[in-house]
């Protein structure tokens, strides 16, 4: 564990030391991605403060949701994106087969080597916005709403990212399929509301057969004081099993893998 946790904060230094070399393309995606995060929450305000409340959640719990989505919005964007064009890109091109040489666990690689870290603002906004809102709305949380709070927001990070990488690494199966990485994003449109607002078929979907539209519901919930412990448990056992499912899918897919010759 020590050499996995050194390794984690060298490619962190190798990403830092990169960044600092292109200053001026870190601060303006910085910049974009604050004008981002503006427009997200003007945008809610204006939708929100006209009808006071979206499916039965008023202005102030929809902000606590949305802080939640721009607090893993950033995972998106800073990990999450990196890594999986690097990983795809490496499959196409022949690289991986450098990975696969390492003498450490190639998924810890190919998760973790890349970072980005002008989305880290929106991460500490919506921190700010949940505190400040939590406040606002006089609602007394304690240590273990907190607790539990924190692991579905880590429950969620997992299950996304597990998402991704079983799409990415279809990348063995079909050739030059590049936009695969374009279908995660397109999803973050389902947990940027309230579960609540979807029903029938689609309820059904987003809650259970792909519980999607719980990633920023359930931490919300938790902290609102109105936590469903069967969801709770579901989405954690689901991925759980999921991220189990994707590691197997890659070291499956893995053995398609010829490389290029390099």
């Amino acid at each position: 564990m020590k050499k996995y946790w050194n390794l984690f904060w060298h490619f962190r230094k190798i990403q830092l030391m990169k960044m600092m070399e292109y200053r001026s393309d870190f601060f303006f995606w910085m910049i974009v991605s604050l004008m981002w995060t503006a427009f997200n929450y003007f945008f809610y305000s204006l939708i929100i403060g006209n009808s006071k409340n979206i499916a039965g959640w008023s202005y102030d719990e929809v902000m606590i949701l949305l802080s939640f989505f721009t607090m893993i919005d950033a995972f998106t964007w800073s990990v999450f994106y990196p890594n999986m064009i690097d990983y795809t890109e490496s499959i196409y091109d022949g690289t991986l087969s450098k990975l696969l040489l390492l003498p450490i666990s190639n998924v810890f690689v190919i998760l973790n080597q890349n970072t980005t870290y002008h989305n880290i603002p929106r991460f500490f906004i919506g921190l700010i916005v949940l505190i400040t809102t939590v406040a606002k709305m006089n609602i007394n949380v304690d240590v273990f709403q907190i607790l539990l709070a924190t692991l579905l927001f880590l429950t969620s990070i997992i299950f996304i990212y597990s998402g991704w990488f079983i799409l990415a690494t279809l990348a063995f199966w079909v050739e030059k399929l590049k936009n695969i990485n374009e279908i995660m994003p397109g999803f973050r449109n389902v947990y940027q509301m309230p579960v609540s607002i979807y029903t029938g078929i689609t309820s059904i979907a987003v809650t259970f057969i792909f519980p999607l539209g719980l990633v920023t519901t359930l931490p919300s919930e938790v902290i609102l004081g109105r936590s469903n412990s069967f969801n709770i448990i579901y989405f954690i056992l689901f991925t759980f099993i999921f991220a189990s499912l994707t590691l197997h899918f890659f070291n499956y897919s893995i053995k398609k893998y010829s490389s290029v010759g390099n």
